[in-house]
């Protein structure tokens, strides 16, 4: 399933997968995003599927918002796995 990215009221919502071959598209995306935006919030209710490299993206996404002082929240059902995710590999 192709990933799309939908924004409702300054959250985007992550629709489809979020796996390697989609990646690169994230990747783009965001990185113009919060070099714009003072905050993104990330929505991943409607994502059906993150693997490694998506969740690796999310990570190199956080941390240039952290290095460009930027908020970066994740939101929606399986953030806490996200979350839980990123603090082991920390």
């Amino acid at each position: 399933m192709p990933l799309k990215i939908l924004k409702k009221k300054s959250v985007y919502h992550l629709k489809g997968e979020v796996i390697t071959p989609n990646v690169e598209k994230l990747l783009i995306y965001f990185t113009k995003k919060i070099k714009k935006k003072s905050k993104i919030t990330l929505n991943i209710e409607e994502a059906v599927e993150i693997d490694k490299s998506g969740l690796n993206a999310i990570q190199q996404l956080m941390t240039l918002a952290t290095n460009k002082q930027k908020t970066f929240y994740i939101v929606g059902g399986g953030c806490k796995e996200i979350y839980d995710h990123f603090q082991q590999a920390s």
